[in-house]
């Protein structure tokens, strides 16, 4: 009966210790999974920004698909000119949607400074959010959204946070979005001038 004791002893420590390499693999899978391989070396994966910004000021009684005011002009001009003061934090892509007035809030920094300028129908915020989640990892991202749909964008791409609607005369109300490559995303609201 000796060698029936050491075996059990050895089928117990096979048993022991697959769980625990197992959970060390998990582990360090988890941890690389934050990293990428660059050029022979180990990097950490940069967060995704994005920043959700309801269009600039429209020009009163244009229809559905008003110009902007003369004021939502020079904030759209503002916007770009706080572009430039950010140096080399432009944006690497822009969402617009289909109403003149997104794209014409996102006009300056694009002839500014280029970039990436895609359409996004206003009316599907949570595929807006997916795009991003799945084509903009690591990027700096703008979207030029409405005051009904930026709380929406900005739950989506961070669900543990509930954005208000914004009021209809409210405008430089704006959210930056850190998604990190692992981990939760954090929130940052601003107030743009």
């Amino acid at each position: 009966m000796p060698f029936m004791d050491k075996e059990y002893a050895r089928l117990r420590r096979k048993t022991f210790f697959v769980p625990v390499i197992a959970a060390f693999l998990g582990g360090w899978l988890v941890l690389l999974a934050g990293y990428r391989w660059h050029a022979g070396h180990v990097e950490r994966a940069p967060a995704t920004l994005v920043v959700v910004m309801r269009h600039a000021e429209k020009a009163p009684d244009q229809g559905p698909d008003p110009v902007l005011s003369a004021e939502g002009l020079l904030r759209s001009q503002r916007l770009a000119a706080m572009a430039s003061d950010a140096g080399q934090l432009g944006f690497d892509h822009i969402y617009v949607t289909e109403w003149q007035r997104t794209q014409a809030t996102a006009a300056a920094l694009v002839q500014a400074h280029g970039g990436v300028v895609t359409r996004s129908p206003s009316a599907d915020p949570q595929s807006l959010a997916r795009s991003i989640l799945a084509s903009d990892r690591g990027r700096r991202v703008l979207v030029v959204a409405h005051s009904d749909t930026v709380g929406s964008i900005v739950h989506a791409l961070a669900p543990e946070v509930s954005v208000p609607e914004m009021a209809d005369d409210e405008y430089g109300t704006t959210y930056v979005v850190a998604l990190p490559s692992t981990g939760r995303a954090s929130v940052l609201k601003l107030r743009l001038p």
